[in-house]
């Protein structure tokens, strides 16, 4: 096992935080970080109160997936409480999405992309997935963050639909966690700050110029249908819009795969 300096005390000291990181919940262990963070805001926690574990043993993805999380990687979950209508919550997920890639690049200087919804790439393989999960009535979210840091190959789910990879693996050998998670923390904080300040246009195009998604064909897996055609934008609540033989179709939520290079494309 990769052993660095990750510490709660050097992530605290390094990160002078704004508002995300001002109270940080730090564990060696646990099931969920989410699960953690919404029993953390459902008592009210302080917008911006992060849960940090070294290690999850029950880590879950988008649609109820289990995510692996062994030690190395960096898991944590914010607590956000956005004044955003229901529909514009994704926002937080693309606006994290960017902040991950720019956190990757920053820390491990990997050149990193994003695929719709929330998936940010190395390589072309996944080296993190988000998740966003909202309270009764929206009163709170929660955003959780998984990110295949110093996890060895060995340790990395294999029965997936999907390349998955670590920075580990990207950059030929084990990356400053605390750094990494600083510059996330960061990231994060400005990027958040922008999408409440009504920026969610300039959040938008910064998910676009990060994209591996638009300007390519793709195939879209929802929870009711299959949908194929080419990815030319994300409107202003962040779906994807598609064109197809049928005209363009929103996709508000599922599972892409992607083909060809990307081209930037736009309706």
């Amino acid at each position: 096992m990769i052993v660095d300096a990750y510490t709660r005390d050097r992530v605290a000291e390094e990160l002078d935080a704004g508002l995300i990181g001002r109270s940080l919940h730090w564990h060696a262990t646990l099931p969920s970080t989410n699960e953690e963070a919404m029993r953390l805001a459902a008592v009210g926690a302080a917008e911006g109160t992060v849960v940090i574990a070294e290690e999850q043993t029950a880590g879950r993805g988008r649609r109820g997936r289990g995510w692996t999380s062994p030690a190395g990687g960096v898991w944590l979950s914010v607590v956000l409480r956005p004044a955003l209508p229901v529909g514009g919550l994704p926002l937080i997920g693309l606006a994290a999405a960017v902040a991950a890639a720019r956190a990757i690049q920053s820390a491990a200087g990997l050149r990193a992309k994003v695929k719709w919804p929330n998936d940010v790439l190395v390589g072309g393989a996944k080296v993190a997935g988000i998740l966003t999960e909202a309270g009764p009535a929206a009163a709170w979210t929660v955003l959780g963050i998984g990110l295949n840091a110093n996890v060895p190959a060995a340790l990395l789910p294999h029965a997936t639909p999907y390349p998955v990879t670590s920075l580990l693996e990207q950059a030929g050998g084990p990356i400053d966690r605390g750094h990494l998670t600083v510059a996330l923390l960061r990231e994060l904080d400005h990027a958040y700050a922008v999408l409440r300040g009504n920026g969610r246009e300039r959040v938008l195009a910064w998910w676009r110029e990060c994209s591996d998604t638009l300007g390519r064909p793709v195939r879209v897996e929802t929870m009711s249908r299959v949908v194929e055609g080419l990815a030319v934008d994300v409107d202003g609540d962040g779906a994807l819009l598609l064109r197809t033989p049928r005209g363009i179709e929103r996709i508000v939520a599922g599972d892409v795969t992607l083909s060809g290079a990307g081209r930037g494309a736009r309706p």
